[in-house]
């Protein structure tokens, strides 16, 4: 019986991903590392010369409590794939924020020459290189990588993130965040960068008293992000409740989350995690298909002192229309005013019809308007361009007071969670949770229980792992669906 019992939390645990089903079986290779000093060095096997296994290494970094891990890749030289999502490579590297391997902890995989920096959000991190390459094939031909690792104290107020790729968490996620709260985390990277920035969790006190809305001014716990700096004006929203706030494209390389908590509270929310991924802006014709973002001209060596002539399309079915507000403009721009060589022109919809124009922009005033729908074509053409001739907007998709469903498969409840939120306008106002219990073949919890304890021997043993192990292989393929973007040209 007790050999009955160890099966059944054994294979729950794989099921909620507590236990990592990879781990055990790259350790039958003795590839699995972990590292647990305040700096060091991690490099795949064989490393300057790419040893392929046909199978994966795990390395888990651990650091002290309290602590952040920030990892710096130093070499890394595997087979390209197809896209940035490396479809079609045989080797490839995926990092995870934490010890749990799941989709709600991965950054984007890694292959070819294409790596970049990370920050975890707590104090461990885990890196899997997956290999499925025949090792007489590749082995001479690529090096692998190296990277360096270090730990640095996490600081709730000022924290400041330079990484190109990251994860913030609030203080102690999962575990409920304190009362009292202000904290500020600031990501800021080169100049040249823009960056992606998307809640994987979230969950604050909801607003007292209603139940059936919820206004967001009045939440007591919040997240508030900013573009660039900390004013109302450059404030994309204020969030709390239980919902996934939307992403954000970012037009500069700073952006500041703030979290506050009420003086007195019981200790019940989780609280958030989020993550970041910069980019190179440098291509005109970027598509953003975020529902909030911002828009600005690159301060690269390649618009230094030309003539600038551009058009941005974007567009975000989970928003009604637009909500436009211009946040600064050079000293130098729009001096005269407009004329054919100087203008910024916003059309709702894609099309540059004199009925479809918005607002064209000849003076410096910071003014805000709303589109008319979820599609809007910005243009614009500067002449001999420099800073003092630059402008920014921030845009903030709206929903329209049409009642919609979104089912949020990502939330923590058990492995198998739908949470369907109901919201009008930028308010909640209902909200439904789902768990789905453990089941064998689809059978209610109470039969598949019974089932398990009411047998013996070993044999039903070896089919309840089996049965676990086909689960959790079915979870690993939909691990990557998460990063389903474009994979257009000029797409972020």
């Amino acid at each position: 019986m007790k050999e009955i019992i160890a099966i059944i939390v054994f294979c729950l645990a794989l099921i909620k991903g507590e236990i990592n089903s990879e781990i055990l079986i790259v350790s039958e290779n003795n590839c699995h590392q972990v590292f647990d000093k305040d700096q060091g060095q991690i490099t795949s096997l064989g490393y300057p010369t790419f040893s392929s296994s046909n199978s994966s290494c795990t390395y888990v970094i651990k650091a002290k409590k309290g602590q952040v891990i920030s990892l710096q890749w130093k070499d890394f030289n595997l087979p390209a794939g197809h896209d940035r999502l490396c479809h079609g490579s045989s080797d490839s590297v995926v990092v995870y924020d934490g010890r749990q391997i799941g989709i709600n902890n991965l950054y984007t995989p890694m292959c070819g020459n294409h790596s970049f920096d990370i920050t975890s959000s707590g104090n461990m991190m885990t890196v899997v290189l997956s290999s499925t390459s025949d090792e007489f094939d590749i082995m001479s031909f690529y090096r692998g990588f190296k990277a360096a690792y270090k730990s640095m104290s996490h600081h709730c107020k000022n924290m400041i993130y330079k990484t190109g790729y990251g994860a913030i968490a609030s203080p102690h996620f999962p575990m409920a965040y304190p009362a009292n709260l202000d904290c500020v985390y600031t990501i800021k990277l080169n100049q040249d960068r823009v960056m992606l920035l998307e809640f994987a969790e979230f969950a604050l006190k909801p607003v007292k008293g209603n139940n059936n809305k919820m206004a967001m001014d009045d939440c007591d716990d919040y997240v508030e992000v900013y573009e660039g700096a900390i004013s109302q004006r450059n404030r994309y929203f204020r969030h709390c409740g239980y919902y996934k706030p939307h992403p954000i494209t970012t037009g500069g390389n700073i952006v500041h989350i703030k979290l506050h908590s009420a003086k007195s509270q019981l200790a019940l929310y989780t609280g958030f995690r989020a993550f970041y991924y910069s980019g190179v802006p440098n291509k005109c014709g970027l598509f953003y298909g975020t529902p909030s973002g911002a828009l600005t001209i690159p301060v690269i060596p390649q618009t230094s002192g030309i003539n600038v002539e551009c058009q941005f399309t974007i567009k975000s079915p989970q928003v009604a229309y637009y909500r436009v507000r211009w946040l600064s403009f050079g000293q130098d721009l729009f001096k005269k005013g407009c004329d054919e060589n100087n203008y910024i022109e916003i059309y709702n919809g894609f099309y540059d019809k004199k009925d479809k124009l918005l607002a064209k922009k000849c003076d410096t005033k910071l003014d805000e308007f709303d589109t008319q729908y979820n599609e809007m074509l910005v243009r614009f053409k500067i002449e001999k361009f420099n800073p003092s001739r630059n402008f920014k907007f921030i845009y903030i998709g709206v929903t329209n007071n049409t009642v919609k469903v979104i089912t949020d498969k990502n939330q923590t409840c058990t492995a198998k969670t739908t949470i369907v939120y109901r919201y009008s306008g930028p308010e909640v106002i209902s909200r439904e949770v789902k768990c789905e219990l453990f089941s064998i073949g689809g059978l209610p919890f109470w039969a598949s229980l019974l089932i398990v304890c009411g047998a013996g021997g070993g044999g039903l043993g070896a089919i309840s792992i089996a049965f676990c192990l086909i689960r959790r292989r079915i979870r690993a393929r939909r691990r990557y669906r998460r990063f389903e973007r474009s994979d257009s040209e000029g797409s972020l």
